[in-house]
């Protein structure tokens, strides 16, 4: 007999979750080096470094199908959210991305260990 484990494959959705987040993470990259980020103050160049990272961590997480990481990552989206509402910069349409992606993970925390 074969002893195999049978995994059930990646959502479609979480993979492309996946690779949103890492265009995603580069884009935000791209910005915190960009000379406006310094016009902002120093903290939130910082943060938005720091968040990217945590982000690249999360994604890896979530390809491997790991609850703990889809939760962080919608902490992660929802602190730059309150982020970008403290710099002034927040506008409702900044929302509705983020808010698709957690309530996609929600749906597919079941399948995530």
């Amino acid at each position: 007999m074969n002893d195999l484990k049978l995994t059930s494959p990646r959502p479609l959705v979480i993979s492309a979750i996946c690779i949103i987040g890492v265009i995603n993470a580069i884009q935000m990259l791209n910005l915190v080096t960009s000379p406006m980020s310094k016009q902002v103050g120093a903290i939130y160049p910082t943060y938005f470094t720091f968040s990217v990272i945590i982000s690249f961590a999360c994604i890896v997480g979530l390809w491997f199908l790991k609850r703990y990481a889809a939760i962080v990552y919608g902490a992660v989206l929802l602190c730059n959210q309150v982020v970008l509402l403290k710099m002034g910069y927040w506008e409702i349409t900044a929302a509705v991305i983020p808010v698709i992606i957690i309530g996609l993970l929600v749906k597919h925390l079941d399948k995530m260990s």
